[in-house]
């Protein structure tokens, strides 16, 4: 019989993030959950520490006035998808995750949203041409990204 997933909440501590489930999750399960919180809350502290490297460098093309690569925001949408398949290896799955990102690293969601749309479709960034910018992609992300997968390459600007 397949385990059910649990659903976890992560808040912001002095010391870093620290999970959390509900009762009833708790209640029904024999699992040592104490480890598993650990666990989870390390891959979620893990990751946004990862997020916001990314974020970073992402922030000095636009500071810069660069145009900036769409390959950086497959590789911000490529560390979520990583995080979330370390969540499910633990059985675990995030309660919310645009809530928590758009919390923890000060993006808008709607932007979020186009970030992991990106990536969804695109399942390796050797897909993406190198001069292909952000800012081609940014409206209308699923039609871009699947002419991407499907081998017809966008008008790059």
């Amino acid at each position: 019989m397949k385990e059910e997933i649990v659903f976890v909440s992560f808040d912001k501590t002095a010391e870093g993030y620290i999970a959390s489930i509900n009762l009833k999750d708790f209640l029904l399960k024999n699992d040592d959950f104490d480890s598993l919180l650990k666990k989870a809350s390390s891959a979620y502290e893990d990751s946004i520490l990862n997020m916001k490297t990314k974020l970073t460098e992402i922030e000095y093309f636009r500071h810069n006035r660069i145009k900036l690569p769409a390959r950086k925001i497959w590789e911000l949408g490529d560390i979520i998808f990583k995080f979330i398949d370390d969540l499910k290896k633990l059985e675990v799955e995030i309660d919310g995750i645009y809530n928590h990102l758009e919390r923890d690293l000060g993006v808008k969601r709607k932007w979020l949203e186009k970030v992991i749309i990106l990536r969804r479709y695109i399942p390796k960034i050797e897909m993406i041409p190198v001069d292909l910018n952000w800012g081609s992609c940014e409206k209308g992300t699923r039609r871009i990204a699947e002419q991407i997968s499907g081998g017809t390459i966008p008008h790059r600007a």
